[in-house]
């Protein structure tokens, strides 16, 4: 006996995807911008120091007094002379009252009169020692008045293109089945 034999062929059914992809374009151009800074306002105002400069020191050193510091030295200096005067002549009228003691004392006194003993000494300081100097500076106002600077911007927007993409499906084969009885 013959056994009967199912015989069974299938053919795979095969697809084919045609894809065309989406297309997409973003082009996004920088902002213009300007930036402008004003300047600040400044203003200063200062007033003048006072500078002061004593060089009476100097002056004096140099032996160029005013009339009344001259005075006041000569009065002083005149006092004191009067008296070495008064002692001199004192000491003279004792030299004459001893006469019988011998020796010319009036011949001696004349030599001792004669001469003038003057010295000038101008002074030995450097003068730039002796001046006294003082600076009073004043303070500055200032004023300052700044500006914001001015800042301008445009911005771009961003061109955006697309195209959408696609897909096609198409039977490249068929499936098939086929079925047989073999006896």
């Amino acid at each position: 006996m013959n056994i009967p034999k199912l015989h069974i062929q299938s053919t795979q059914g095969k697809i084919g995807l045609h894809i065309q992809k989406p297309e997409q374009t973003i082009r996004q151009y920088k902002p213009e911008q300007s930036i402008q800074q004003p300047e600040a306002e400044m203003n200063v105002r200062q007033r003048l120091g006072k500078l002061t400069v004593d060089q009476t020191n100097a002056w004096h050193n140099l032996d160029l007094k005013s009339v009344f510091v001259r005075t006041e030295e000569l009065s002083g200096i005149a006092r004191n002379r009067w008296l070495e005067g008064i002692a001199r002549v004192s000491n003279e009228g004792d030299e004459l009252m001893r006469i019988e003691n011998g020796g010319n004392p009036m011949a001696a006194q004349a030599e001792r009169n004669a001469g003038y003993d003057f010295t000038f000494d101008p002074g030995g300081k450097p003068v730039y020692d002796l001046l006294d100097i003082n600076y009073q500076p004043q303070e500055a106002q200032i004023d300052i008045q700044r500006s914001k600077p001015v800042i301008e911007t445009i911005k771009r927007d961003p061109e955006h293109y697309y195209r959408s993409g696609s897909v096609d499906i198409t039977m490249n084969q068929m499936p098939e089945l086929q079925i047989d009885w073999k006896v």
